[in-house]
């Protein structure tokens, strides 16, 4: 990539989208491009999702050097979605960009999953709006982490289709380097990589965000056994890692809290071993998720106390499963509950294991900072009020369906089922007022976040001279 081109002149060319693509539309944009642009584009269908739609990559380009990049691997991540679309264009017209290299571009890897988020992506852009339409798939059914794995006494041989379809495209592209991309929904801006860079790409990689008024997340990780090349850059987080956590603090066979396989990056190292990169950005922002000023509290206790509220609203979600038990028969809503009841079952099962590690992990003792606090409990909070949000979803979706009057439904079941959703959504409601009341927040512009993705991804080329 030629250095008389700066990284902000290509990232000012991303274009101000204010919305978010359909599948359907990025699919129509993928496969007009092959055909226009059929000397230099080829379009190949990898395999089909679990509901049969097919799912396509588009290779540009004819280099040595192979880079797979892939959106929505979590269904309700679709900022990578608008970042392909905006790729492909400037690869086309960027002559520079493709040179070296043949680029393999999947717009949706989960277009199931990316379909039932369909509702929130023309806005508005609230996080009540957000939760409202909000689904993501129980862990066993995400792409990202259903690839085969057997690590002591875990074992996972059965990736969903969508997983198979991308195992086919990192097997047939074999990437020096592999862009898989996600984003947050509240917090700040983090990677992770899967080897060390220098610092000077770290400066980088904190520049970029900031610049475009997005923090960076400088609290507590996403996952207690993270570790940190550099304040907001983690090393990628295998599923070993969280195997070993587990095994180290929790009672039981580690694998017992374990759902679903690996990520790609850890499948893909046996492949062709990629540098592999995420880069994580929000649709929400507050800047106390940067705010390092330290309070008069230990870290030990804040994450004490985000334990003590999951365990509330996992209790509220806890009480809607066993009322509405046997009720869901609406396909949509089965699939809305069932991915519930399995986080709920998970993410309980694993407060003993965060208590333990806030007690006996070394440092919990120093105070905590803002960011930290802020992750502990009120960003918490706002993640398990979107699955709590999936559940009164598939309520009303059961509703709805009884309310065609051709299925015989009891006066009772009605009576239960409307009692259970108007419960859920008071709590939801009152989650949301205190996040709004204690974690102000403004909607970042898509075009920024996709900015963000693709300056990271530029860095990286950069930075493994690509």
């Amino acid at each position: 990539m030629s250095k008389s081109i700066s990284i902000d002149d290509r990232l000012a060319k991303v274009p101000d989208y204010t919305r978010f693509f359909t599948v359907d539309e990025l699919y129509e944009r993928a496969r007009t491009l092959a055909e226009k642009h059929s000397e230099i584009a080829k379009l190949t269908i990898v395999g089909k999702s679990t509901a049969g739609s097919e799912i396509p990559m588009v290779s540009i380009g004819n280099g040595p050097a192979s880079i797979l990049v892939f959106a929505c691997p979590h269904p309700n991540e679709p900022i990578g979605a608008m970042t392909t679309c905006f790729l492909m264009d400037e690869l086309l017209a960027d002559d520079d960009l493709r040179s070296g290299r043949t680029w393999h571009i999947m717009p949706c890897v989960d277009p199931d999953g990316a379909r039932l988020n369909e509702g929130w992506f023309a806005g508005p852009f609230n996080i009540r709006n957000y939760a409202k339409s909000f689904y993501r798939p129980r862990p066993q059914d995400q792409v990202e982490w259903s690839f085969p794995i057997e690590y002591k006494t875990l074992k996972w041989t059965t990736p969903k289709p969508e997983t198979q379809a991308l195992m086919k495209a990192i097997e047939q592209s074999r990437p020096a380097l592999m862009y898989s991309l996600h984003n947050a929904g509240f917090g700040g801006a983090y990677y992770y990589i899967t080897s060390e860079l220098a610092k000077e790409h770290y400066d980088v990689l904190h520049t970029i965000p900031v610049e475009r008024g997005i923090a960076l997340s400088l609290g507590e990780p996403e996952v207690p056994w993270a570790t940190a090349f550099y304040p907001g850059v983690y090393r990628m987080c295998p599923i070993t890692d969280a195997y070993d956590y587990y095994e180290k603090y929790a009672p039981g066979d580690p694998a017992q809290y374990i759902v679903g396989g690996c990520d790609s990056s850890q499948w893909a190292e046996k492949i062709s071993n990629p540098f592999s990169l995420i880069t994580e950005v929000p649709y929400f922002m507050s800047a106390k998720i940067s705010d390092q000023t330290v309070l008069d509290r230990s870290r030990r206790d804040v994450i004490m106390e985000g334990v003590a509220r999951s365990r509330q609203v996992y209790e509220v979600m806890s009480k809607a499963l066993e009322a509405t038990e046997g009720m869901i028969t609406d396909p949509t809503g089965r699939l809305l509950r069932d991915a519930v009841a399995t986080f709920v079952e998970s993410g309980v099962k694993s407060l003993a294991t965060q208590e333990r590690w806030a007690k006996d992990a070394p440092g919990m003792e120093q105070p905590a900072s803002v960011a930290q606090e802020v992750d502990s409990i009120h960003v918490g909070v706002f993640y398990k009020m979107l699955i709590a949000s999936m559940l009164a979803r598939a309520v009303d979706q059961e509703l709805a369906a009884m309310s065609s009057g051709s299925r015989g439904d009891s006066t009772a079941k009605r009576a239960t089922l409307q009692r259970t959703v108007d419960e859920l959504r008071a709590a939801i409601d009152g989650w949301a007022t205190t996040i709004e009341e204690n974690l102000p927040y403004e909607v970042v512009p898509v075009r920024n976040l996709v900015e963000v993705q693709y300056g990271a991804l530029l860095v990286a080329l950069q930075a493994k001279r690509l």
